[in-house]
């Protein structure tokens, strides 16, 4: 079938958020006096959402401590955003920019529910005709409802798209909404087995090919 849109995860696909996440945690937790450690590290890395992260890095802060750290968090990351907007995943602007050119339709799926600003910096939002984020539906990955939200908003039928991910969620979410899956090996998927289509990044020779089939050449 011909492809008809191509739909993103935002986080580790599009933008490489976590350590821009990672470093402005630092910086609030830094703010307060109290040590970031390992662990709250490692679970944003996983996606934990703001208020598991604190609760892992400072279990024993008050409850006014631990509402000043959240409220102070997405400051930082504005921040930090503007000092340093190289935040774009190898490749990914580049793809992003040759889709359009070819006038492929394109959206992000995201947990997220606040991708514009990344988007931005990565100077790919003027591109995409659809953002979905946690805040819009029901059921955030691993349920479908979000790629098939944006499937219905560009008017393409689900199985006419290509979803790039990272995640075992993202993955489960985009497959059950009958669409093409293509998992970054990048990330070391080490829950993927045969079934799971990977490709070795958002850079790599061919990726345009794959998401429109007879293309020749890499993006430029």
């Amino acid at each position: 079938m011909t492809t008809s849109a191509v739909l993103f995860d935002m986080d580790g696909v599009l933008v490489d958020s976590a350590s821009l996440h990672v470093r402005a945690y630092e910086r609030i937790f830094h703010d307060a006096g109290i040590e970031f450690p390992a662990a709250a590290r490692d679970a944003v890395r996983e996606g934990k959402r703001r208020a598991e992260v604190i609760e892992i890095a400072a279990p024993d802060a008050s409850s006014a401590v631990g509402q000043a750290l959240f409220d102070a968090k997405p400051a930082a990351v504005a921040q930090l955003l503007r000092d340093d907007a190289n935040v774009s995943m190898p490749g990914a602007t580049r793809l992003v920019r040759a889709l359009a050119d070819r006038g492929i339709p394109m959206g992000v799926v995201t947990n997220s529910v606040d991708p514009d600003l990344w988007l931005a910096a990565a100077e790919i939002l003027d591109v995409m005709d659809v953002v979905i984020t946690g805040n819009e539906v029901s059921s955030t990955k691993p349920a479908p409802e979000g790629y098939l939200l944006a499937a219905e908003r560009l008017r393409v039928h689900p199985t006419a798209c290509i979803v790039f991910e990272d995640s075992r969620d993202g993955w489960l979410a985009a497959s059950r909404a009958g669409m093409r899956v293509l998992v970054l090996a990048s990330a070391r998927p080490a829950w993927a087995d045969e079934s799971v289509e990977l490709v070795p990044g958002m850079d790599s020779s061919g990726v345009l090919a794959l998401c429109l089939p007879g293309t020749t050449g890499e993006a430029s």
